[in-house]
């Protein structure tokens, strides 16, 4: 038999959602204190990749430009704004798409390995990249009938 042997990263990083931009919900939410004191919240979300199937992946709001951002997408911006954004608030929201990307394995610190994950890179709102009736082109201004090709 005849194959391209992987190593165990490359095992690990195969069965990971590949990188970019998904729908995704928030399933679990708890407020957390880091080893150094900081308050975060950590969260699950479910992320279902281009075949539909569901993956969980694990993240914090401990960096302000995902908190920022997550609260934006799902109309949290008041929440954002008071400073104060309880974990429970973040339940079930779906707003957006969230960007994921790989990390691969790295050492511990302590002997071991931490595995290759996917990792929350952003939280962005739909992009509509087509014209339409709500959405139209800009006029062009002075349009010489001329130039059409009809």
């Amino acid at each position: 038999m005849n194959f391209y042997p992987l190593t165990e990263e490359e095992l690990q990083v195969a069965s990971l959602v590949p990188e970019g931009t998904y729908n995704y919900q928030v399933i679990k939410s708890e407020d957390k204190i880091s080893q150094k004191g900081n308050e975060y919240t950590a969260i699950t979300l479910v992320v279902w990749d281009n075949e539909g199937k569901e993956h969980q992946v694990f993240t914090n709001m401990a960096l302000m430009k995902l908190l920022k951002h997550f609260c934006d997408v799902n109309g949290m911006q008041d929440e954002y704004k008071s400073g104060n954004v309880p974990a429970e608030s973040f339940m079930h929201k779906s707003g957006g798409k969230v960007v994921l990307g790989i990390e691969g394995e790295k050492p511990d610190g302590k002997g071991g390995v931490y595995k290759a994950k996917n990792v929350v890179k952003d939280y962005i709102g739909e992009i509509n990249h087509t014209p339409s009736a709500t959405n139209p082109l800009p006029p062009k201004d002075n349009l010489d009938v001329d130039e059409l090709p009809f």
